[in-house]
């Protein structure tokens, strides 16, 4: 079977590159048969352009497709020069003479265009916030970064989109495949003064990936104009129950042929964060609070290097690291209470201690080469990952009688130790080719990821540690992936756009388990087709109709089979028989005037997993461990409106509703449905006409509702900025309150083998930062010749 897709697809693939196959080259001189530079030479068919500049010799060539009649333009200092209709069979050469022309001989002088971006941007499948134009996302970290991103939703520093549910985050179009923890350790390590913008991506065209649920959202690291260097060295302070900080500076460097980026950064912060929970067995009512005390120390790395080898080839490679330690304690207290009495029966006390320490690398080597003038372009993407995280745990505990004495035989106490390490090896090829009949891109991809996991764990009931052979174990995942895609893009008339790709992806997977003595094999091959069509009837409306499959393979710490306990009423397992989500996506959206925006949207899941709490009334033993155990479908409304009719204020408001329906495929939960609903208003104001003092607002209002299987309550967050602008614009301060309400205390409640759970937790975000930066550098670096650094090609590297 993926024999059959690879020869269809290679098959279409070398049609479509036949049907670009001739060329049009020449020289412009003028009546003294002097060379003409940088004149601009257009060729016109079909209201498709294709065009190219002419050399310091007056020497051009474009590629064309195949088409008979063209009509050629000749432009000098953007006044037209020329017109000849002219009819091109193969290849030809044509040598032009420009009359009267007294301004040829002119230098032409540097022209520097400067307009601010708008803080948002809608394009056809994705919205851009320009983070470099925000206020609150001044000084802090990329996670704070999207908590300013419209469409985006940060909880427990976990990152969705809005009524859309978790997605993969792309840094400089690299998917990050890690557990959330980890994924929010690497945005806490990146500083949101490196950041130019967030893509949020709700539909991906086929070229992307098909792993990240619902979406992908894209931050866009900064990079040097061209000619130029700049630095940005800065500070910030951040007091939440704990004081914290963090130090960062970052140098881009763009001179000629060669671009350079180097930044360093590190944060350290203590956190104090609380939770409680209500298990309402038969018998009895179990209360559970937890003080953690924790402290995080991160050191993020970034280097590129661009160079320019020649007109149409451009090399680079980039390296991302992020190293951090997490040290956290706390004294879980588990009260158990009689239901017919209301008294209580005994406690359960114990203590925890623990510390991960996760080490990432990742190096890309990418290539560029532009075919000819036409836009046709061949991108190649080598990647390595690497990374390391080492777990410790300590717990040790006893139960207790109701006045709180130790009930003798009842203590606890283990040792987990847990090495992780997971390497990944990608190659992929992307090639776009402007054609007559549509716009074409087609590409491959391979990937190759180990992972080794080396449990060990001791119990300590004795006083002595005694090796656990039951639960000591080895794990070995082996996956393998190939993929092909191809993506044609056609313009009908002035008012109709069509889009319309497939992406196929064959993936093996070997996962062995040295202790079981048990290995688990897949081998499937899926389809993944997109289609988009929008209509623009005039310059203020535009309606659009998009469709995508996605799929969301179960992360590896999911199929790791080991059981870790952590005391003798709770223990979690992974499940290596866990099978691959696919998601069908849905969405018809209309944009009025780029400013008021709103969608329509069906997704629909299929073998839908999750990690659940399973709960058994009979021994009161809580089982976590993921499942695919539904299949689900939502169907929702979104909307936003961007005011800036004044200069000093931008205003981004939107809400989203959405229902829910999740249909059981076991007797653990049981099918259930319901609405949700999400308002959020993100506001910047400029405060003097110098626009040199700025303030921001952000409001965001969960109403209480059903999200999958679980209902929350009541949520919001409110955030509030102020950022001045000092020393002729180079130095900033910036000053932020963050979770002013101290609202982020959602209780959370769902139902397991009939058992219900509520749980509230508080995860220290009150707090406010105060931040310094300081910018400096040479915009206007004198390049031997006057070109500009051609490193704004869209690259991908996926795990």
């Amino acid at each position: 079977m993926t024999q059959k897709y690879l020869i269809s697809l290679l098959s279409f693939i070398g049609m479509s590159i036949s049907l670009s196959a001739q060329s049009i080259s020449g020289k412009v001189s003028d009546e003294q048969a002097k060379n003409i530079p940088y004149a601009e030479v257009m060729l016109s068919a079909d209201k498709n352009n294709y065009s190219a500049l002419t050399d310091e010799n007056g020497n051009f060539t474009i590629s064309l497709p195949k088409n008979d009649a063209y009509t050629l333009k000749i432009f000098l200092n953007g006044n037209q020069v020329l017109e000849n209709r002219i009819t091109i069979d193969g290849n030809i050469k044509e040598n032009y003479t420009i009359k009267d022309t007294p301004a040829t001989n002119k230098e032409i002088q540097e022209v520097t265009l400067s307009k601010k971006k708008k803080l948002v941007e809608r394009k056809v499948d994705r919205l851009v916030f320009n983070v470099e134009n925000s206020v609150s996302a001044t000084g802090g970290t990329a996670l704070d970064a999207l908590k300013t991103t419209p469409l985006v939703r940060v909880q427990d520093e976990k990152v969705s989109i809005v009524g859309k549910g978790e997605v993969l985050v792309m840094i400089d179009d690299r998917i990050q495949r890690m557990s959330q923890d980890d994924l929010s350790g690497l945005l806490r390590s990146i500083p949101s003064d490196n950041i130019q913008s967030i893509e949020v991506i709700t539909t991906p065209p086929a070229k992307y990936d098909a792993e990240g649920d619902n979406g992908l959202i894209n931050i866009k690291l900064k990079k040097a104009k061209a000619n130029s260097w700049n630095a940005n060295i800065g500070g910030s302070y951040t007091q939440k129950t704990y004081a914290g900080g963090g130090l960062q500076g970052i140098f881009n460097y763009n001179y000629n042929k060669l671009s350079l980026q180097v930044s360093a950064n590190t944060n350290s912060q203590r956190l104090r964060t609380t939770s409680d929970s209500k298990i309402y067995y038969p018998d009895e009512l179990w209360l559970m609070n937890v003080k953690n005390k924790s402290e995080e120390s991160s050191l993020g790395l970034g280097f590129g290097i661009d160079y320019k080898i020649s007109e149409a080839w451009t090399t680079g490679a980039k390296y991302l690291g992020s190293f951090t330690k997490d040290t956290s304690s706390n004294s879980p207290l588990t009260t158990r209470i009689n239901n017919t009495t209301g008294a209580v029966n005994s406690y359960i006390a114990s203590d925890v201690e623990a510390n991960n320490k996760p080490d990432m690398n990742s190096v890309n080597w990418y290539n560029t080469f532009k075919i000819d003038t036409a836009g046709t372009k061949i991108t190649t993407d080598f990647d390595y990952f690497n990374y390391k995280k080492r777990d410790y745990s300590f717990f040790a505990g006893n139960e207790l009688d109701n006045q709180k004495n130790i009930i003798p035989l009842s203590f606890f106490s283990a040792t987990n130790t847990n090495v992780n390490r997971i390497e990944n090896y990608s190659g992929k090829v992307d090639v776009e080719m402007p054609l007559k009949w549509a716009n074409l891109s087609f590409g491959g991809k391979y990937t190759y990821t180990n992972t080794d996991n080396d449990l060990v764990v001791f119990d300590q009931q004795t006083g002595v540690p005694v090796l656990n052979t039951d639960q000591t174990n080895v794990f070995n995942y082996k996956e393998y992936n190939e993929a092909l895609y191809v993506s044609a893009n056609k313009k009908l008339g002035e008012k109709w756009e069509t889009q319309a790709g497939l992406r196929m992806e064959a993936t093996q997977t070997t996962g062995y388990s040295q202790n079981l003595n048990q290995t688990n094999k897949n081998d499937y091959v899926k389809l993944f087709p997109t289609a988009y069509v929008t209509y623009n009837p005039n310059d203020q409306n535009s309606f659009s109709l998009n469709y995508s499959r996605r799929i969301r393979r179960p992360t590896f710490e999911y199929l790791n089979p080991f059981v870790i306990r952590t005391s003798p009423y709770y223990y979690s397992e992974g499940n290596p028989f866990l099978k691959p989500s696919v998601i069908d996506n849905l969405e018809f959206s209309y944009v009025r005037n780029q400013k008021w925006a709103s969608s329509v949207y069906y997704s629909q899941v299929s073998d839908f997993s999750q990690e659940l709490a399973i709960l058994d009334p009979n021994t009161n033993i809580t089982r976590s461990t993921p499942l695919n155990y539904a299949n689900t479908y939502q169907i929702g409304v979104s909307t936003y409106y961007n005011f800036n009719k004044w200069s000093w204020w931008n205003s981004f408001t939107g809400f989203n509703i959405n229902y829910q329906n999740v249909k059981s495929k076991t007797d653990v939960i049981r099918s259930i449905d319901g609405y949700n609903a999400y308002f959020y208003s993100n506001n910047d104001f400029t405060l003097n006409k110098s626009k040199t003092t700025f303030f921001s607002i952000n409001y965001g209002l969960q109403l209480p509702g059903r999200y999958q299987i679980f209902h929350i309550s009541t949520m919001n967050i409110l955030d509030i900025s102020m950022k001045f602008l000092l020393l002729d614009k180079k130095l900033t301060l910036t000053v932020t309150g963050q979770d002013l309400l101290n609202g982020q205390r959602p209780v959370i409640s769902y139902e397991s083998n009939g058992v219900k759970t509520d749980f509230k937790s508080y995860g220290d975000t009150r707090g406010f930062r105060i931040s310094l930066s300081y910018k400096f550098g040479n915009n206007n670096l004198k390049s031997a010749q006057d070109r500009n650094f051609g490193n704004e090609d869209e690259r991908n590297r996926v795990n």
